[in-house]
């Protein structure tokens, strides 16, 4: 027994030997056992080997080209950055054979310097571009990327890809659709639902399951849900574009919406929620204006201000649907807010479909449906457990949209709403480069209201928040301008022109000298205002349509302080004349009552370029004040004094102050002045009644000035005369009639030149077509 025992144990030794030895006490690398293909559990059949060695060994490089060519290997090089290891090669043994050449093998390890060696095997590595996706639809989702299965060859998809590959997959965010409810047991979904983020406020419960119905009506929350979040691997419908986010469902839409509905599914849980998604809005006929109301503004401001613990919530908003009906988003209020980030669509080719609403406050767009049987449409899930190929419209867009922001997220968590806001400007890749309505600002962005900045590209967006510069964007600032009274006829198929200056409120706490949005609130009255088009011109030239023809709108309503949004001019600055035109294609006049003008932006220093303000109180300083001071002394902390045309620290107190303009002027001559050079420009410190007193004491003619002066003196002499005679004892003015006479005659030539004190200057141009 002793005898076989022993025997047994040098076979063992001789067989370790073999498989490879350690020298000098010193191991091998060693990871630790490892399985699957390639490795030492596997046949040896199973096996292709290469005709290179990995060695490490005592020396270096000299002793290891010395080993080299003593048995006819080639010396490749070291192994990257291992000390000590470098690779041979062997031009006599066949490559990718089957089996070890135990010879070679046994040549290197017989070297006394050698410690370890391995011939390499060609190890089985497959490329992670999801191909292996064992859903059944994955492979119809061409807006994921080019398939090739549209007959579109160029179109890029959404680049998410390429986000995938790096294990960013929506891990640890929540997404909820507002909407009429999501089948959260639907298999693709169950794995990912979110109760916390969920609710149904038609019915009053924390389940917003949807009701099912014979003509399936409320399947939109389901089809948008599976967009986001739809499971992987699991043999169901297709992928979610954040697979691995966790997607939340209110019940709203299937119901009475009211604003207290809509404030409270915008407001839910906000800081369990990271995005909102919203596939819905106002009307699309063509003649609908509306948007939030006071709780849904409410849920917008607090949920940007404190949700997402002080970040601010994602609220994501889809443009709308009512292309065929000539709509046009400017008249969805939702659209208009600076809070959300509105999504429009494109076609599998890239083009504007025919439903799209196009509008300047569209921030960017994604691919959905076309024309039905010609374009692809979106993969999702769908009621009753099923699948469905034809989710449309920009109610499919948004949610992708949804989708790509939770990966960004879990990207760079720390991002806030605005940050969000400026990925989307700075990333988003133009589309259609042909369509003649793309401008580009004096940023360098390009802009179009189909289109927006363009089509999301999630690599390029995820690339940018993990970015080591990144930053957050400074503090948001609002710079307001003054109501603009301008009580101008809007002339039948004629135009008019209003303008405002701005200097960016340089110099003072709410400085825009780097815009985002810009609002023209707007009110104007006409009895077809579907036959309006509005436009607004930056200083920089741009031009954006707040407003085009909506031939079914033939309301005699017009707009009442509507918040008109452009995203146009971002990154540009605000400083300068903003030129409002409004004309009309009715033939019929209206009247445009007033608007004014807020900026939104930053105030970047850096920007300000710095002013010799002695300098530029003597050439730019000049008496009449011929143009705003602040539009030359940028920044400086001096005013001109167009009375004296010289410059001071603070106005005196017969002036009024143009904080606008950094202008000094006397009360009655600074709005002559500010008409003459600036017509669109209300007095900074006068009260709007003062300012229409002025305005009509300077309507006065002449000869009326005249007649009141002769007015005054008839009367003085007349009360000198009645003093004298009293005193002399004489007849009084009752036994005068001549003298009555002449003084009516007086008041009556005076009253022929009274004004009416309410008429507002009329001083905007017009332009009579």
């Amino acid at each position: 027994m002793k005898i076989f025992l022993a025997s047994f144990i040098a076979i063992l030794s001789s067989l370790r030997h073999t498989c490879g030895h350690t020298r000098s006490g010193v191991d091998p690398i060693d990871d630790g056992p490892s399985q699957g293909v390639g490795s030492d559990f596997d046949t040896e059949n199973e096996h292709i080997y290469s005709n290179t060695w990995a060695l490490e060994l005592d020396g270096g490089e000299r002793q290891a080209r010395e080993i080299a060519d003593k048995h006819g290997f080639k010396f490749i090089g070291p192994i990257g950055s291992l000390d000590n290891h470098f690779i041979f090669k062997h031009s006599k043994v066949e490559n990718r054979r089957r089996r070890r050449s135990i010879e070679h093998h046994s040549l290197l390890k017989s070297e006394p310097s050698v410690r370890w060696v391995e011939q390499q095997k060609v190890l089985r590595r497959t490329k992670r571009d999801y191909k292996d996706f064992t859903d059944p639809l994955y492979r119809e989702q061409w807006y994921l990327k080019n398939t090739g299965i549209t007959h579109c060859k160029d179109t890029k998809g959404i680049n998410v890809i390429p986000v995938w590959e790096q294990g960013i997959t929506g891990k640890g965010v929540v997404v909820t659709i507002l909407d009429d409810g999501i089948e959260h047991n639907h298999p693709d979904l169950k794995d990912n639902y979110e109760p916390g983020a969920s609710y149904d406020f038609n019915d009053g419960d924390n389940d917003p399951f949807p009701a099912y119905t014979s003509d399936n009506v409320n399947k939109h929350g389901t089809r948008c849900a599976g967009e986001v979040a739809g499971s992987v691997n699991n043999g169901i419908c297709g992928v979610g574009v954040a697979y691995n986010s966790r997607v939340g469902g209110v019940r709203m839409l299937d119901g009475d919406v009211t604003d207290a509905v809509e404030g409270g599914s915008l407001g839910l849980n906000q800081q369990k929620i990271d995005i909102y998604s919203s596939s819905w809005g106002p009307d699309d006929d063509g003649k609908t204006v509306d948007g939030p109301g006071r709780m849904a503004k409410a849920s917008f401001q607090r949920g940007t201000k404190s949700g997402r613990n002080g970040k601010g919530s994602i609220f994501v908003w889809a443009t709308g649907n009512g292309g065929k009906n000539r709509d046009y988003c400017s008249c969805d209020g939702y659209i208009n807010s600076i809070y959300t980030i509105s999504i429009g669509a494109v076609d599998d080719c890239g083009k504007s479909p025919w439903y799209a609403e196009p509008c300047p406050g569209t921030m960017a767009v994604t691919y959905s449906s076309g024309v039905s049987g010609i374009n692809k449409e979106i993969v999702t899930t769908d009621l009753h457990h099923k699948c469905t190929l034809k989710h449309t419209g920009t109610s499919a867009a948004a949610p992708l949209a949804a989708g790509i922001f939770a990966l960004v997220l879990e990207a760079n968590p720390s991002l806030t709403w605005r940050d969000l806001q400026h990925l989307v400007v700075h990333t988003s890749k133009v589309v259609s480069p042909d369509d003649s309505q793309w401008q580009t600002n004096k940023a360098g962005l390009h802009v179009n209201p189909k289109f927006g900045f363009g089509v999301l590209d999630t690599e390029a967006m995820v690339k940018a928040a993990k970015a080591k510069d990144w930053k957050t964007v400074d503090e948001q600032h609002i710079c307001k301008s003054k109501h603009k009274v301008a009580n101008k006829k809007i002339p039948a198929m004629g135009s008019i022109t209003s303008k405002i200056y701005t200097s960016g409120c340089i110099g003072q706490p709410s400085c825009v000298n780097k815009l985002e949005h810009v609002h023209a609130f707007v009110t104007l009255k006409h009895p077809s205002r579907g036959g309006l088009t509005i436009s607004l011109k930056s200083p920089s030239g741009i031009v954006s349509p707040l407003l085009e023809k909506r031939e079914h709108d033939v309301l005699n309503q017009g707009f009442t302080n509507w918040p008109f949004l452009t995203v146009f001019n971002w990154d540009e600055n605000p400083t300068g004349t903003w030129e409002l035109t409004i004309t009309d294609t009715s033939g019929r006049a209206g009247v445009l009552v007033e608007w004014n003008l807020d900026v939104y932006g930053t105030c970047d220093l850096s920007l300000l370029k710095k002013v010799d303000e002695k300098k530029m109180c003597i050439d730019e300083c000049v008496k009449g004040c011929p143009r705003p001071f602040s539009e030359k002394c940028v920044g400086c902390k001096k005013y001109c004094d167009c009375e004296r045309g010289v410059c001071v620290s603070q106005c005196d107190s017969h002036s009024s102050v143009d904080v606008e303009r950094r202008h000094c002027k006397r009360a009655l001559d600074s709005e002559s002045e500010s008409t003459s050079q600036e017509p669109n420009q209300p007095l900074a410190s006068s009260s709007t009644e003062t300012v229409k007193v002025k305005n009509s004491l300077l309507k006065i003619p002449m000869p009326a000035k005249f007649a009141v002066i002769s007015l005054s003196a008839a009367v003085l002499i007349a009360l000198a005369a009645a003093i004298g005679y009293f005193l002399l004892g004489l007849p009084n003015m009752q036994g005068n009639p001549r003298a009555a006479v002449n003084y009516h005659k007086v008041g009556k030539k005076a009253g022929a030149y009274v004004v009416d004190m309410n008429q507002p200057r009329d001083d905007d141009t017009q332009d009579e077509q």
